[in-house]
Protein backbone atom coordinates (compact mmCIF):
# COMPACT_ATOMS: atom_id res chain seq x y z
CA UNK A 1 0.00 0.00 0.00
CA UNK A 2 1.04 3.40 -0.76
CA UNK A 3 0.63 7.13 0.92
CA UNK A 4 1.49 10.28 -0.53
CA UNK A 5 3.15 12.38 1.40
CA UNK A 6 3.65 16.18 1.33
CA UNK A 7 7.22 16.77 -0.55
CA UNK A 8 9.98 18.24 1.87
CA UNK A 9 13.79 18.72 1.26
CA UNK A 10 14.93 15.15 2.80
CA UNK A 11 18.07 16.49 4.76
CA UNK A 12 20.88 13.90 5.86
CA UNK A 13 20.14 11.60 3.18
CA UNK A 14 22.21 8.79 2.19
CA UNK A 15 24.06 8.28 -0.86
CA UNK A 16 22.75 5.75 -3.32
CA UNK A 17 24.48 5.89 -7.10
CA UNK A 18 25.07 4.42 -10.13
CA UNK A 19 28.83 4.22 -10.17
CA UNK A 20 31.68 1.84 -10.47
CA UNK A 21 31.56 0.02 -7.23
CA UNK A 22 28.06 -0.58 -7.72
CA UNK A 23 26.99 -4.38 -8.74
CA UNK A 24 23.87 -3.06 -10.77
CA UNK A 25 22.71 0.49 -9.96
CA UNK A 26 25.28 1.02 -7.18
CA UNK A 27 25.98 1.14 -3.40
CA UNK A 28 26.44 4.15 -1.14
CA UNK A 29 27.61 4.67 2.54
CA UNK A 30 24.17 3.61 3.43
CA UNK A 31 24.05 0.27 2.40
CA UNK A 32 21.73 1.00 -0.21
CA UNK A 33 22.40 -1.19 -2.90
CA UNK A 34 20.87 -2.20 -6.64
CA UNK A 35 22.10 -5.78 -6.09
CA UNK A 36 18.74 -7.86 -7.41
CA UNK A 37 19.92 -10.73 -5.04
CA UNK A 38 19.10 -8.39 -2.15
CA UNK A 39 15.48 -10.02 -0.30
CA UNK A 40 12.20 -8.12 -1.26
CA UNK A 41 14.16 -5.28 -3.29
CA UNK A 42 12.08 -2.53 -3.94
CA UNK A 43 12.70 -0.73 -8.08
CA UNK A 44 12.49 3.13 -7.87
CA UNK A 45 12.12 4.46 -11.72
CA UNK A 46 13.55 7.90 -12.07
CA UNK A 47 12.51 9.19 -15.53
CA UNK A 48 15.64 11.72 -15.43
CA UNK A 49 15.32 12.88 -19.21
CA UNK A 50 12.13 14.57 -18.57
CA UNK A 51 14.21 16.99 -16.58
CA UNK A 52 14.63 20.20 -18.74
CA UNK A 53 17.89 20.47 -20.46
CA UNK A 54 19.76 18.78 -18.09
CA UNK A 55 21.12 16.60 -20.78
CA UNK A 56 20.17 12.87 -18.15
CA UNK A 57 18.67 9.57 -19.22
CA UNK A 58 16.46 7.30 -17.18
CA UNK A 59 17.74 5.69 -14.63
CA UNK A 60 16.62 2.51 -12.43
CA UNK A 61 17.42 2.10 -8.54
CA UNK A 62 16.95 -1.01 -6.47
CA UNK A 63 16.61 -0.86 -2.72
CA UNK A 64 16.29 -3.10 0.38
CA UNK A 65 13.09 -3.50 1.80
CA UNK A 66 14.65 -2.08 5.40
CA UNK A 67 16.12 0.56 4.04
CA UNK A 68 13.76 3.22 1.64
CA UNK A 69 13.93 6.30 3.70
CA UNK A 70 15.95 9.60 3.65
CA UNK A 71 18.38 8.17 0.41
CA UNK A 72 20.42 9.93 -1.80
CA UNK A 73 19.51 9.01 -5.39
CA UNK A 74 22.52 10.09 -7.75
CA UNK A 75 21.45 10.29 -11.34
CA UNK A 76 25.05 9.63 -13.21
CA UNK A 77 26.11 11.05 -16.42
CA UNK A 78 25.93 8.85 -19.81
CA UNK A 79 28.72 7.23 -21.37
CA UNK A 80 29.76 7.56 -25.06
CA UNK A 81 29.87 4.25 -27.00
CA UNK A 82 30.61 3.21 -30.18
CA UNK A 83 32.03 0.27 -32.28
CA UNK A 84 30.81 -1.79 -35.10
CA UNK A 85 29.28 -5.49 -36.22
CA UNK A 86 31.70 -7.11 -39.09
CA UNK A 87 31.32 -10.71 -39.97
CA UNK A 88 32.03 -12.88 -43.19
CA UNK A 89 30.26 -11.40 -46.24
CA UNK A 90 28.10 -14.17 -48.20
CA UNK A 91 27.38 -13.79 -51.80
CA UNK A 92 24.44 -15.89 -53.48
CA UNK A 93 24.93 -17.96 -56.23
CA UNK A 94 22.26 -20.12 -56.90
CA UNK A 95 21.40 -21.65 -53.59
CA UNK A 96 24.23 -21.84 -52.82
CA UNK A 97 25.64 -19.51 -49.92
CA UNK A 98 29.98 -19.05 -50.54
CA UNK A 99 31.85 -17.00 -47.53
CA UNK A 100 33.69 -13.96 -48.54
CA UNK A 101 35.43 -11.37 -46.88
CA UNK A 102 34.96 -9.90 -43.85
CA UNK A 103 32.88 -6.75 -43.75
CA UNK A 104 30.49 -4.72 -42.33
CA UNK A 105 27.09 -6.04 -40.71
CA UNK A 106 23.66 -4.72 -41.21
CA UNK A 107 22.12 -5.69 -37.78
CA UNK A 108 21.39 -4.34 -34.59
CA UNK A 109 22.88 -3.81 -30.97
CA UNK A 110 20.66 -4.45 -28.11
CA UNK A 111 21.99 -3.49 -25.05
CA UNK A 112 20.35 -3.49 -22.01
CA UNK A 113 20.41 -3.73 -17.72
CA UNK A 114 17.86 -6.50 -16.90
CA UNK A 115 14.57 -5.49 -15.06
CA UNK A 116 15.59 -1.72 -15.58
CA UNK A 117 14.69 1.53 -17.21
CA UNK A 118 18.17 1.08 -18.54
CA UNK A 119 17.45 -0.36 -22.50
CA UNK A 120 18.82 0.90 -25.87
CA UNK A 121 18.91 -0.32 -29.21
CA UNK A 122 20.78 1.26 -32.04
CA UNK A 123 20.71 -0.29 -35.99
CA UNK A 124 24.33 0.24 -37.67
CA UNK A 125 25.07 1.86 -40.60
CA UNK A 126 26.40 1.31 -44.06
CA UNK A 127 29.55 0.50 -42.58
CA UNK A 128 28.38 -1.89 -39.62
CA UNK A 129 28.74 1.28 -37.28
CA UNK A 130 26.98 2.60 -34.04
CA UNK A 131 26.95 4.98 -31.51
CA UNK A 132 24.61 5.52 -28.65
CA UNK A 133 24.62 6.84 -24.83
CA UNK A 134 23.99 4.94 -22.07
CA UNK A 135 23.87 5.00 -18.07
CA UNK A 136 26.68 3.54 -16.61
CA UNK A 137 26.08 -0.08 -15.06
CA UNK A 138 28.23 -3.27 -14.01
CA UNK A 139 25.65 -6.06 -15.89
CA UNK A 140 24.66 -5.00 -19.06
CA UNK A 141 23.47 -7.66 -21.58
CA UNK A 142 24.40 -6.76 -25.37
CA UNK A 143 22.56 -8.52 -28.25
CA UNK A 144 24.21 -8.72 -31.23
CA UNK A 145 21.45 -9.44 -34.16
CA UNK A 146 22.11 -9.23 -37.61
CA UNK A 147 18.89 -8.32 -40.07
CA UNK A 148 16.77 -11.04 -41.43
CA UNK A 149 18.28 -12.50 -44.53
CA UNK A 150 21.98 -11.69 -43.50
CA UNK A 151 23.37 -15.41 -42.80
CA UNK A 152 24.98 -14.85 -39.88
CA UNK A 153 24.68 -15.99 -36.22
CA UNK A 154 23.15 -13.52 -33.37
CA UNK A 155 25.19 -13.27 -30.25
CA UNK A 156 24.69 -13.03 -26.65
CA UNK A 157 26.59 -11.25 -23.75
CA UNK A 158 25.75 -11.04 -20.44
CA UNK A 159 27.02 -9.32 -17.50
CA UNK A 160 28.92 -6.48 -19.61
CA UNK A 161 29.96 -3.73 -17.60
CA UNK A 162 30.03 -0.40 -19.55
CA UNK A 163 31.23 1.82 -16.62
CA UNK A 164 33.04 4.73 -19.07
CA UNK A 165 33.33 5.77 -22.72
CA UNK A 166 34.39 2.68 -24.87
CA UNK A 167 34.43 1.05 -28.40
CA UNK A 168 32.93 -2.33 -28.77
CA UNK A 169 34.00 -4.25 -32.11
CA UNK A 170 31.91 -7.38 -32.67
CA UNK A 171 32.54 -9.97 -35.21
CA UNK A 172 29.77 -12.75 -35.79
CA UNK A 173 31.63 -15.57 -37.20
CA UNK A 174 30.65 -17.35 -40.16
CA UNK A 175 33.15 -20.07 -39.52
CA UNK A 176 32.29 -20.72 -35.69
CA UNK A 177 28.45 -21.03 -36.61
CA UNK A 178 26.40 -23.81 -37.89
CA UNK A 179 23.71 -23.60 -40.81
CA UNK A 180 20.59 -24.42 -40.44
CA UNK A 181 18.23 -25.69 -42.92
CA UNK A 182 14.47 -26.38 -42.47
CA UNK A 183 10.81 -27.32 -43.86
CA UNK A 184 7.86 -26.23 -42.38
CA UNK A 185 5.16 -29.41 -43.67
CA UNK A 186 1.56 -29.84 -43.43
CA UNK A 187 0.57 -33.66 -42.91
CA UNK A 188 0.78 -34.59 -47.09
CA UNK A 189 4.65 -33.08 -46.85
CA UNK A 190 3.76 -30.51 -48.59
CA UNK A 191 5.87 -27.43 -46.99
CA UNK A 192 3.88 -23.96 -46.15
CA UNK A 193 5.03 -20.83 -46.95
CA UNK A 194 4.87 -17.88 -45.22
CA UNK A 195 5.82 -19.29 -41.37
CA UNK A 196 7.84 -17.45 -39.50
CA UNK A 197 10.67 -19.10 -37.84
CA UNK A 198 12.77 -17.68 -35.22
CA UNK A 199 15.57 -19.26 -32.58
CA UNK A 200 15.60 -17.77 -29.17
CA UNK A 201 18.04 -17.81 -26.63
CA UNK A 202 16.74 -19.79 -23.75
CA UNK A 203 18.32 -17.99 -21.22
CA UNK A 204 18.58 -14.14 -22.25
CA UNK A 205 14.98 -14.93 -24.13
CA UNK A 206 16.49 -13.01 -27.18
CA UNK A 207 16.48 -14.17 -30.54
CA UNK A 208 17.23 -13.71 -34.05
CA UNK A 209 15.23 -11.70 -36.51
CA UNK A 210 13.13 -14.06 -37.90
CA UNK A 211 13.22 -15.59 -41.29
CA UNK A 212 10.49 -16.49 -43.38
CA UNK A 213 9.60 -19.96 -45.34
CA UNK A 214 9.98 -19.53 -49.08
CA UNK A 215 6.82 -20.72 -51.45
CA UNK A 216 8.19 -24.51 -50.44
CA UNK A 217 8.41 -24.02 -47.25
CA UNK A 218 12.05 -24.03 -46.60
CA UNK A 219 13.77 -21.40 -44.37
CA UNK A 220 17.85 -21.03 -43.61
CA UNK A 221 19.84 -19.77 -40.97
CA UNK A 222 22.79 -19.64 -38.81
CA UNK A 223 23.67 -20.49 -35.28
CA UNK A 224 26.38 -20.73 -32.65
CA UNK A 225 26.37 -24.08 -30.92
CA UNK A 226 23.70 -24.57 -28.46
CA UNK A 227 20.76 -25.20 -27.33
CA UNK A 228 18.03 -22.77 -29.04
CA UNK A 229 14.35 -22.14 -28.01
CA UNK A 230 12.44 -22.54 -31.82
CA UNK A 231 9.34 -20.23 -32.34
CA UNK A 232 7.35 -21.27 -35.69
CA UNK A 233 4.11 -18.71 -36.44
CA UNK A 234 1.89 -17.83 -38.82
CA UNK A 235 1.20 -14.68 -40.12
CA UNK A 236 -2.04 -12.79 -38.11
CA UNK A 237 -4.66 -14.28 -40.25
CA UNK A 238 -3.41 -17.30 -39.87
CA UNK A 239 -5.50 -20.30 -38.71
CA UNK A 240 -2.38 -22.19 -38.08
CA UNK A 241 -0.93 -22.83 -34.34
CA UNK A 242 2.34 -21.35 -32.77
CA UNK A 243 4.39 -23.90 -32.39
CA UNK A 244 7.77 -24.35 -30.31
CA UNK A 245 10.48 -27.17 -30.72
CA UNK A 246 13.89 -27.73 -29.10
CA UNK A 247 17.11 -27.59 -31.61
CA UNK A 248 20.38 -28.56 -30.11
CA UNK A 249 23.20 -27.10 -32.28
CA UNK A 250 26.19 -29.52 -31.32
CA UNK A 251 29.60 -28.14 -31.31
CA UNK A 252 31.09 -31.38 -33.50
CA UNK A 253 28.21 -31.10 -36.16
CA UNK A 254 29.24 -30.63 -39.92
CA UNK A 255 27.49 -29.29 -42.64
CA UNK A 256 23.75 -28.31 -42.39
CA UNK A 257 21.81 -29.27 -39.42
CA UNK A 258 18.35 -30.25 -40.99
CA UNK A 259 15.36 -29.44 -38.85
CA UNK A 260 11.75 -30.54 -40.35
CA UNK A 261 8.98 -29.22 -38.41
CA UNK A 262 5.79 -31.22 -39.47
CA UNK A 263 2.59 -29.24 -38.53
CA UNK A 264 0.34 -32.34 -39.20
CA UNK A 265 -3.34 -32.20 -40.06
CA UNK A 266 -3.99 -28.18 -40.43
CA UNK A 267 -8.15 -29.00 -41.55
CA UNK A 268 -10.45 -26.57 -39.50
CA UNK A 269 -13.51 -26.85 -37.65
CA UNK A 270 -16.15 -24.39 -37.64
CA UNK A 271 -17.34 -23.60 -34.04
CA UNK A 272 -21.03 -21.81 -34.43
CA UNK A 273 -23.16 -20.28 -32.09
CA UNK A 274 -25.31 -17.70 -30.60
CA UNK A 275 -25.16 -15.29 -27.70
CA UNK A 276 -28.07 -13.56 -26.55
CA UNK A 277 -28.87 -10.71 -23.85
CA UNK A 278 -30.60 -10.94 -20.63
CA UNK A 279 -33.89 -9.30 -22.80
CA UNK A 280 -34.10 -11.75 -24.87
CA UNK A 281 -32.34 -9.86 -27.54
CA UNK A 282 -29.47 -11.03 -30.10
CA UNK A 283 -26.60 -9.51 -28.98
CA UNK A 284 -24.73 -8.27 -31.75
CA UNK A 285 -20.81 -7.30 -32.14
CA UNK A 286 -19.97 -9.31 -29.21
CA UNK A 287 -15.90 -11.00 -29.23
CA UNK A 288 -16.13 -14.51 -29.23
CA UNK A 289 -12.06 -15.77 -28.42
CA UNK A 290 -11.31 -19.49 -28.39
CA UNK A 291 -7.99 -20.13 -26.53
CA UNK A 292 -6.40 -23.32 -27.07
CA UNK A 293 -5.56 -24.97 -24.45
CA UNK A 294 -4.40 -27.97 -26.45
CA UNK A 295 -4.15 -28.53 -30.28
CA UNK A 296 -4.58 -32.58 -31.21
CA UNK A 297 -1.65 -33.31 -32.16
CA UNK A 298 0.58 -30.74 -30.76
CA UNK A 299 0.85 -30.84 -27.18
CA UNK A 300 2.84 -27.29 -26.94
CA UNK A 301 1.09 -25.63 -29.90
CA UNK A 302 -0.54 -22.19 -29.03
CA UNK A 303 -3.53 -21.08 -31.26
CA UNK A 304 -6.27 -18.58 -30.60
CA UNK A 305 -9.42 -17.33 -33.03
CA UNK A 306 -11.69 -14.61 -32.38
CA UNK A 307 -14.59 -13.15 -34.30
CA UNK A 308 -17.71 -10.92 -33.50
CA UNK A 309 -21.31 -11.83 -33.68
CA UNK A 310 -23.49 -10.80 -36.63
CA UNK A 311 -26.50 -8.79 -35.88
CA UNK A 312 -28.41 -12.05 -34.94
CA UNK A 313 -26.18 -12.64 -32.44
CA UNK A 314 -24.71 -15.68 -34.46
CA UNK A 315 -20.64 -16.56 -34.72
CA UNK A 316 -18.85 -18.74 -36.97
CA UNK A 317 -15.46 -19.17 -36.09
CA UNK A 318 -12.61 -21.83 -37.75
CA UNK A 319 -10.39 -23.80 -35.50
CA UNK A 320 -8.16 -26.21 -34.91
CA UNK A 321 -9.58 -29.77 -33.48
CA UNK A 322 -8.72 -29.83 -29.79
CA UNK A 323 -9.51 -28.11 -26.46
CA UNK A 324 -10.51 -24.59 -25.46
CA UNK A 325 -11.25 -21.87 -23.57
CA UNK A 326 -14.24 -19.62 -24.46
CA UNK A 327 -14.93 -16.28 -23.93
CA UNK A 328 -17.87 -13.94 -24.82
CA UNK A 329 -16.93 -10.08 -24.65
CA UNK A 330 -19.57 -7.00 -25.09
CA UNK A 331 -17.94 -3.57 -25.05
CA UNK A 332 -16.98 -3.01 -21.86
CA UNK A 333 -19.04 0.47 -22.12
CA UNK A 334 -22.57 -1.07 -21.99
CA UNK A 335 -24.68 -2.81 -19.61
CA UNK A 336 -23.64 -6.59 -20.46
CA UNK A 337 -20.96 -8.28 -18.67
CA UNK A 338 -18.24 -10.99 -20.08
CA UNK A 339 -18.62 -14.43 -19.29
CA UNK A 340 -16.20 -17.60 -19.69
CA UNK A 341 -17.97 -21.05 -20.01
CA UNK A 342 -17.39 -22.51 -17.02
CA UNK A 343 -15.51 -25.72 -18.68
CA UNK A 344 -13.15 -26.53 -21.50
CA UNK A 345 -14.82 -27.74 -24.56
CA UNK A 346 -13.12 -30.16 -27.06
CA UNK A 347 -14.15 -29.69 -30.64
CA UNK A 348 -13.22 -32.39 -33.25
CA UNK A 349 -13.24 -32.99 -36.89
CA UNK A 350 -17.24 -32.37 -37.06
CA UNK A 351 -19.08 -29.01 -37.01
CA UNK A 352 -19.94 -28.04 -33.39
CA UNK A 353 -23.28 -26.09 -32.44
CA UNK A 354 -22.24 -24.70 -29.02
CA UNK A 355 -24.91 -23.85 -26.24
CA UNK A 356 -26.75 -20.65 -26.69
CA UNK A 357 -24.79 -18.22 -24.51
CA UNK A 358 -26.95 -15.26 -22.30
CA UNK A 359 -24.63 -12.65 -21.34
CA UNK A 360 -25.49 -11.08 -17.40
CA UNK A 361 -26.30 -7.70 -16.78
CA UNK A 362 -23.27 -6.18 -15.12
CA UNK A 363 -23.20 -6.75 -10.91
CA UNK A 364 -23.17 -3.70 -9.18
CA UNK A 365 -20.28 -3.81 -6.07
CA UNK A 366 -22.07 -1.34 -3.43
CA UNK A 367 -19.29 -0.71 -0.60
CA UNK A 368 -17.77 1.28 1.56
CA UNK A 369 -13.84 3.19 1.75
CA UNK A 370 -12.48 3.79 5.12
CA UNK A 371 -8.99 5.96 5.59
CA UNK A 372 -6.09 4.35 8.07
CA UNK A 373 -7.49 5.67 11.17
CA UNK A 374 -11.11 4.77 10.58
CA UNK A 375 -12.54 7.68 9.29
CA UNK A 376 -14.75 8.30 5.83
CA UNK A 377 -12.35 8.51 2.97
CA UNK A 378 -14.21 10.82 0.60
CA UNK A 379 -12.98 11.61 -2.88
CA UNK A 380 -11.07 8.49 -3.26
CA UNK A 381 -10.76 7.08 -7.06
CA UNK A 382 -11.92 3.53 -6.71
CA UNK A 383 -10.67 1.49 -9.96
CA UNK A 384 -11.24 -2.43 -10.66
CA UNK A 385 -9.36 -3.93 -13.63
CA UNK A 386 -10.25 -7.54 -15.28
CA UNK A 387 -7.95 -9.80 -14.88
CA UNK A 388 -8.97 -11.87 -17.83
CA UNK A 389 -10.86 -11.13 -20.77
CA UNK A 390 -9.90 -7.40 -22.37
CA UNK A 391 -8.80 -6.15 -18.50
CA UNK A 392 -11.44 -3.10 -18.73
CA UNK A 393 -11.05 -1.19 -16.27
CA UNK A 394 -13.76 0.55 -13.87
CA UNK A 395 -13.66 3.67 -12.28
CA UNK A 396 -15.58 5.68 -9.73
CA UNK A 397 -15.29 8.45 -6.99
CA UNK A 398 -16.18 7.41 -3.22
CA UNK A 399 -18.76 10.07 -1.31
CA UNK A 400 -18.64 11.79 1.65
CA UNK A 401 -19.34 8.72 4.09
CA UNK A 402 -16.82 7.04 2.06
CA UNK A 403 -19.14 4.88 -0.15
CA UNK A 404 -19.04 4.07 -3.58
CA UNK A 405 -21.06 2.13 -6.30
CA UNK A 406 -19.35 0.60 -9.24
CA UNK A 407 -21.08 -1.19 -12.27
CA UNK A 408 -17.99 -4.36 -12.91
CA UNK A 409 -17.46 -7.50 -14.99
CA UNK A 410 -18.15 -10.77 -13.33
CA UNK A 411 -15.06 -12.66 -13.04
CA UNK A 412 -11.57 -11.89 -10.78
CA UNK A 413 -11.02 -8.19 -10.62
CA UNK A 414 -7.66 -6.04 -9.27
CA UNK A 415 -8.92 -2.96 -7.25
CA UNK A 416 -7.02 -0.04 -6.50
CA UNK A 417 -7.84 2.67 -4.19
CA UNK A 418 -6.47 5.58 -4.15
CA UNK A 419 -6.97 8.36 -1.65
CA UNK A 420 -7.74 11.94 -1.91
CA UNK A 421 -5.72 13.06 0.59
CA UNK A 422 -2.45 11.82 1.28
CA UNK A 423 -3.01 11.99 5.30
CA UNK A 424 -5.87 9.00 4.78
CA UNK A 425 -3.65 6.70 4.26
CA UNK A 426 -1.67 4.51 1.24
CA UNK A 427 -2.61 3.53 -2.19
CA UNK A 428 -4.20 0.04 -1.53
CA UNK A 429 -4.55 -2.94 -3.72
CA UNK A 430 -6.89 -5.75 -3.05
CA UNK A 431 -7.70 -8.85 -5.28
CA UNK A 432 -11.49 -9.86 -5.34
CA UNK A 433 -14.29 -10.58 -7.47
CA UNK A 434 -18.20 -8.75 -7.27
CA UNK A 435 -18.79 -11.30 -4.72
CA UNK A 436 -15.85 -10.50 -2.83
CA UNK A 437 -16.47 -6.74 -2.50
CA UNK A 438 -20.00 -6.02 -2.53
CA UNK A 439 -21.19 -4.78 0.59
CA UNK A 440 -17.85 -4.71 2.11
CA UNK A 441 -16.03 -2.37 4.18
CA UNK A 442 -12.15 -1.70 2.65
CA UNK A 443 -9.62 0.31 4.91
CA UNK A 444 -6.66 2.27 3.85
CA UNK A 445 -3.56 1.19 5.49
CA UNK A 446 -0.70 3.55 6.73
CA UNK A 447 2.17 2.11 4.91
CA UNK A 448 6.09 2.32 4.92
CA UNK A 449 8.03 5.20 4.13
CA UNK A 450 10.13 5.72 0.79
CA UNK A 451 11.55 8.94 0.49
CA UNK A 452 14.76 10.61 -0.80
CA UNK A 453 16.05 13.47 -2.72
CA UNK A 454 17.89 13.06 -6.69
CA UNK A 455 20.57 15.01 -7.25
CA UNK A 456 23.32 14.59 -10.15
CA UNK A 457 27.03 16.29 -11.20
CA UNK A 458 25.35 20.01 -11.01
CA UNK A 459 22.42 20.08 -9.06
CA UNK A 460 19.21 18.55 -8.05
CA UNK A 461 16.93 16.78 -10.77
CA UNK A 462 13.66 18.62 -9.77
CA UNK A 463 9.79 18.24 -11.14
CA UNK A 464 10.73 14.02 -12.38
CA UNK A 465 8.57 11.23 -12.21
CA UNK A 466 9.71 8.75 -9.83
CA UNK A 467 8.14 5.14 -9.94
CA UNK A 468 8.19 2.72 -7.14
CA UNK A 469 7.97 -0.49 -8.69
CA UNK A 470 8.63 -4.58 -7.36
CA UNK A 471 11.99 -6.12 -8.89
CA UNK A 472 9.68 -7.60 -11.84
CA UNK A 473 8.55 -3.89 -12.58
CA UNK A 474 4.94 -3.91 -11.16
CA UNK A 475 3.66 -1.08 -10.20
CA UNK A 476 2.65 0.36 -6.99
CA UNK A 477 3.02 4.13 -6.58
CA UNK A 478 4.21 7.10 -8.59
CA UNK A 479 5.07 10.81 -7.59
CA UNK A 480 7.18 13.82 -8.80
CA UNK A 481 10.02 15.50 -7.12
CA UNK A 482 9.65 18.77 -5.68
CA UNK A 483 11.76 21.98 -6.03
CA UNK A 484 14.27 20.45 -4.02
CA UNK A 485 14.78 16.74 -6.03
CA UNK A 486 12.69 15.22 -3.37
CA UNK A 487 10.14 13.05 -3.20
CA UNK A 488 8.22 10.72 -0.13
CA UNK A 489 5.43 7.63 -0.80
CA UNK A 490 4.12 5.20 1.49
CA UNK A 491 3.98 1.64 0.45
CA UNK A 492 3.10 -1.20 2.65
CA UNK A 493 4.97 -3.97 1.75
CA UNK A 494 3.24 -6.71 3.34
CA UNK A 495 0.23 -6.16 1.54
CA UNK A 496 1.80 -5.51 -2.23
CA UNK A 497 -0.23 -7.75 -4.45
Amino acid sequence: MIRLLPLVALLGCAEFSLDENAETAGRGDSGLSADASQLNPIRLDVYAESATDLGLHNQSFFVDADQTEDMNLRVLPAVSINGSIQGFQTFPTSDVQVPGSLGPVDGQLRAFVPDSLMSYAVQTDKNGAFAFDAVPAEDYTLAWVPDAGVLLPFEVDEGVPLLEDATLEKVLSYENSRAIFGRVKDQDGLGIPGMSVQAIDPTSSIGNNATVTNNMGAFHSRLYPGEYTLKITGDADSTLPTLQTTLVVAEDAIGEIENEIQLGDLATVNADGRVMQANGRSADNVLVRFTALSVNGHPKAQFSAQSTTGSNGRYSIPVLPGSYKVEFIPSHKGDYSPVQLDQAISLDDTVTELETIELPLRPVVDGRLIDAFGEAAEGALIRAQEQGFEGAVFETYSGDLGIFSLAVSDGPLFWTFIPADPSQGAISYKDASFAGMDSAEFQLNEGQLVSGCISHDDGDVRFTPVEVRDREGLLYASTFTDTNGCFAVRVDLLDMP
